[in-house]
């Protein structure tokens, strides 16, 4: 893998978190991080096990959804503090462009699979993989 294709594919999966993390927050923000890297873990191998015609327009809208932040926020998605990343989600949620729902829609779906998929276990240590 060249280092170019390597920056890219770290800049999908730190928006794939960033973007999962404030998905989490709207429903369980009291969730501790290693169960938020399982869910993250689990739509990252979603987003991985696409084939290819999808899984490249899926890693481009990533890529745009975290460079789009930079005009109104001056950094990109996966830079911002948990208020600006719930505000800038929400736009593209509520956004008049069709693509821009789906993709949020994209990964609320995979995102709530993943989170509701976790062992309802007391003990996160138990929770060693989603159950998919």
């Amino acid at each position: 893998m060249s280092d170019r294709t390597r920056r890219h594919t770290d800049a999908v999966a730190r928006c794939v978190t960033a973007i999962v993390d404030v998905l989490i927050d709207e429903s369980r923000p009291d969730l501790p991080a290693p169960e938020r890297g399982l869910v993250a873990d689990y739509v990252r191998a979603t987003l991985a096990s696409m084939p290819d015609y999808f899984r490249i327009g899926f890693r481009a809208l990533a890529l745009a959804f975290d460079v789009a932040a930079l005009p109104a926020h001056g950094q990109r998605f996966s830079r911002l503090g948990a208020a600006e990343r719930q505000a800038h989600l929400a736009a593209w949620r509520r956004s008049r462009i069709g693509f821009r729902r789906s993709m949020i829609a994209f990964y609320t779906t995979f995102a709530c699979y993943g989170l509701y998929s976790l062992p309802a276990t007391g003990n996160s240590a138990q929770a060693a993989r989603i159950a998919a």
